[in-house]
């Protein structure tokens, strides 16, 4: 942004210091030559009047064609690059929005810890693009491959194997309590059985 306004006053102040320059000659010719013996006539004057005009005609010419051009190049291509943007996210987003149940279909291959493989390329990278799917009824966040740019889903199975192992911690923690529960009763009720048959002893 800079250089094209740099650029653009640097035309403006040639521009306008030519025409400056162009009138202060034509002051001379019209007014200081006379007191030097300049004689006034067409046969000159017209081709002179011609020439400056023409010159005149470019310098306006060239003044115009640059505003014109930087505006259109702020328009173009500075001040519309977000909105551009942001455009082609939802775009893209909203393309294929019944990828994600294909996708979810296929069998995932196994890929390094960290990576993320997608399903419909095959290539693996570390990171995918985070993007707003705008398709449904309330905006979600979608992964999508930086290759081919489907719609990656999580994979079914690691999700269920964290949930079976998470489940089975709970399980065994719910057994280990169980089993404390059992043994502390077993032990009072074995105290009781003993308090009685010592009663009952010292009674005899």
């Amino acid at each position: 942004m800079r250089g094209l306004l740099l650029f653009t006053a640097i035309v403006l102040a040639a521009t306008v210091s030519v025409a400056h320059s162009i009138n202060l000659l034509d002051n001379i010719v019209h007014g200081t030559l006379y007191n030097y013996g300049l004689q006034f006539s067409y046969d000159w004057a017209t081709p002179y009047w011609s020439i400056l005009q023409a010159i005149q005609a470019f310098l306006t010419l060239t003044a115009a064609s640059t505003l014109v051009s930087t505006v259109y190049v702020y328009k173009r291509y500075i001040h519309a690059k977000p909105e551009r943007k942001e455009t082609k996210e939802i775009e893209v987003a909203s393309e294929k929005p019944t990828a994600a149940p294909s996708v979810a279909a296929e069998p995932q291959m196994p890929t390094p810890s960290g990576l993320t493989r997608c399903t419909n390329c095959g290539r693996v990278f570390t990171q995918p693009l985070r993007m707003l799917d705008f398709h449904s009824d309330r905006p979600r966040i979608v992964n999508i491959c930086p290759f081919c740019n489907e719609v990656i889903s999580p994979a079914p199975r690691q999700e269920e194997l964290e949930r079976s192992k998470k489940v089975a911690q709970k399980s065994k923690k719910n057994n280990h309590q169980a089993k404390g529960v059992r043994e502390l009763q077993e032990a009072r009720q074995a105290q009781k059985r003993e308090e009685t048959e010592e009663t009952v002893a010292t009674t005899a």
